[in-house]
């Protein structure tokens, strides 16, 4: 989407990329960025042309359609993963209140839901 290609983070996973190589078998080599989107973000096309970067998300189906087992072992995987993120962001906010305390107009009710 247009969004990805402004915001530029896909270009420089790229040229990051690039200018890490890594050594696999004494060959050194480019390894792509695996980026992990919620379903609806329209990001493989951008991703794979900005070097062949590969794009995980979880699958949707129809209302009377089944999930196969792959289907199903993927989506999980996205959720584990973003659900894993989440909590990371909210540990990182709450050792700031716990740094700073409370500022006024703050409360636990807040810090529970950070």
């Amino acid at each position: 989407t247009d969004y990805n290609k402004r915001a530029g983070y896909i270009k420089e996973q790229h040229q990051f990329a690039r200018d890490d190589l890594v050594m696999v078998d004494g060959v050194r080599g480019y390894r792509a960025f695996l980026n992990i989107y919620d379903k609806g973000y329209r990001a493989k096309l951008v991703a794979h042309r900005e070097g062949e970067q590969l794009v995980l998300q979880p699958d949707f189906a129809e209302s009377d359609r089944r999930f196969n087992r792959t289907q199903t072992l993927r989506s999980a995987s996205v959720a584990s993963d973003r659900g894993g993120n989440e909590r990371a962001v909210n540990v990182a906010k709450r050792s700031w209140y716990l740094k700073r305390g409370f500022q006024p107009h703050s409360s636990a009710k807040q810090m529970n839901h950070a």
